[in-house]
């Protein structure tokens, strides 16, 4: 199955101070290039900024609990950027840190899947004025004691989608600064091994 390359991110769950978060001080602790163009967004539906990087390809998405890097381009390393801001920000209480990638594919691709899952019965609805909006197949991987890899897969009404998760709790731990520095820092290692799970699990052929 060939799956489309739509988006990864990483996502640091705590407590930030949004307000000291802004294109200046991202430039001062080297995490982006000084003078690039930047496009700056407001929430207005709650607390939060956007910071759009169109040269770098990347979104920047600055809330009071949370600070995600998000790229549609898959050769970005959005870990990378996360772990230079979590590097200038030594005491920031942490509860958690994602690194996500997104794929996509036509419902035709069905037939290239695994047969477990193209054989998964009741796939018809018991009334003709019901039908079947999303079906979604998960697997939770887990790797030692802390970290598990979620992979999902859902046939909507237009396509096929995988989304892969590696999530790492760090709520609690006295080293969380650490752990998240470094799991920020296997981005793109995370995001081979989540390719090759869902592989194993779901028959996906994915490119990047």
């Amino acid at each position: 199955m060939a799956f489309r390359f739509e988006k990864s991110s990483c996502i640091v769950v705590g407590t930030f101070n949004m307000y000291i978060l802004h294109p200046q001080w991202l430039a001062k602790h080297q995490i982006i290039e000084r003078g690039i163009e930047v496009g700056v967004e407001t929430n207005f539906s709650q607390p939060g900024f956007r910071f759009v990087f169109p040269r770098l390809d990347i979104l920047w998405l600055i809330a009071p609990n949370r600070v995600v890097v998000e790229s549609t381009n898959p050769t970005v390393d959005c870990g990378a950027f996360i772990a230079k801001m979590l590097k200038a920000l030594p005491e920031t209480p942490l509860q958690g840190l994602g690194n996500n990638v997104n794929y996509q594919t036509e419902l035709n691709e069905i037939e290239k899947l695994s047969t477990a899952i193209r054989e998964f019965p009741q796939v018809a609805t018991p009334s003709a004025e019901d039908s079947i909006a999303q079906r979604t197949f998960h697997v939770g991987v887990k790797r030692g004691d802390k970290e598990l890899t979620n992979l999902q897969l859902s046939f909507t009404e237009k396509n096929i989608e995988l989304v892969c998760n590696v999530h790492v709790p760090l709520e609690n731990r006295g080293d969380a600064n650490d752990v998240a520095i470094a799991a920020a820092s296997r981005f793109l290692d995370d995001r081979a091994r989540a390719k090759s799970l869902a592989q194993h699990f779901f028959g996906t052929e994915v490119p990047q």
